[in-house]
């Protein structure tokens, strides 16, 4: 008989790893009105057409920006008052660009150094969008986003394992195949908790370190409207890419708000509001 873990035990597992990603901003919900702005930016904002950055070109293009892209971060970081360590991977971290990558990407690995895929490169239609993407990782990185993210699978396949193991165990079975596909699916569980809140908190800080580095304060929105005709097109079979950095990211709608929301901030000399700790 094959041992069923209850329904139960796996909520209270992934309401366990909900506390493992701890905020570093205070951010409210966007208001209705500018959940309104965002769902007619969405349908309505017209992009232009992609530059087609040669590979040849891609390295300079990438350089041209991160400059004024680690200067104005580490500035926010200090702000922030976050440890000395993550403010100084500012300034530290690799920026790799993956010429031969066509993927419409860029991530922040575990090593806190960022890549960015050829395909972002190419298909943005600005040096400011470039730099709205990089601003978002190094945001990640200064936070330390990814070894939240490694830590909370760890937990989550810990959790559901156990669970599994005893589940199994009570029953008399030998069989380990649900033992190993719960403890997979626990790292799942784990490696995307808050991931939603984390993108949010990444996008809130890039917005500011775009302004610091006097670039337009709209220019990840620019860059996102653009990556969602991608992936329209990609639905639609006219793009055979991927757009990565949308995946696992929050839903479009609640994510275009709370960018107006950082944008309307920093126009009124709002800082950013450091979260409570508990």
């Amino acid at each position: 008989m094959r041992a069923i873990v209850p329904v139960a035990a796996v909520l209270a597992a992934a309401l366990a790893l909900a506390g493992c990603a701890t905020p570093h901003l205070d951010i409210a919900e966007p208001t209705d009105r500018q959940k309104a702005e965002a769902e007619a930016a969405l349908k309505f904002t017209a992009v232009g057409p992609p530059r087609n950055t040669a590979a040849g070109d891609m390295v300079p293009t990438v350089g041209r920006v991160i400059r004024r892209v680690r200067a104005s971060s580490y500035a926010v970081c200090t702000e922030l008052r976050l440890p000395d360590e993550r403010c100084k991977l500012m300034s530290t971290a690799k920026v790799v660009v993956y010429t031969r990558k066509t993927d419409i990407n860029a991530f922040a690995d575990g090593d806190n150094n960022v890549g960015v895929y050829g395909g972002l490169v190419s298909n943005m239609g600005s040096d400011a969008e470039i730099a709205g993407v990089l601003a978002h990782e190094f945001a990640h990185v200064m936070y330390g986003h990814v070894e939240k993210k490694t830590t909370n699978a760890l937990i989550g396949g810990l959790l559901l394992g156990v669970l599994a193991g005893a589940a199994s165990a009570a029953a008399g079975s030998q069989d380990q195949k649900p033992v190993r596909d719960l403890t997979k699916l626990g790292w799942q569980i784990g490696s995307t908790a808050y991931s939603p809140e984390m993108e949010i908190e990444a996008d809130r800080t890039a917005v500011y370190i775009l302004h610091r580095a006097g670039f337009p304060l709209t220019a990840l929105q620019s860059a996102l409207l653009r990556m969602n005709r991608a992936e329209a097109d990609r639905s639609s079979g006219t793009f055979s890419g991927t757009v990565g950095f949308l995946q696992t990211h929050p839903s479009d709608d609640r994510r275009h708000a709370h960018l107006i929301s950082a944008i309307e901030d920093v126009r009124a000399g709002r800082p950013l509001k450091p979260a409570k700790k508990k």
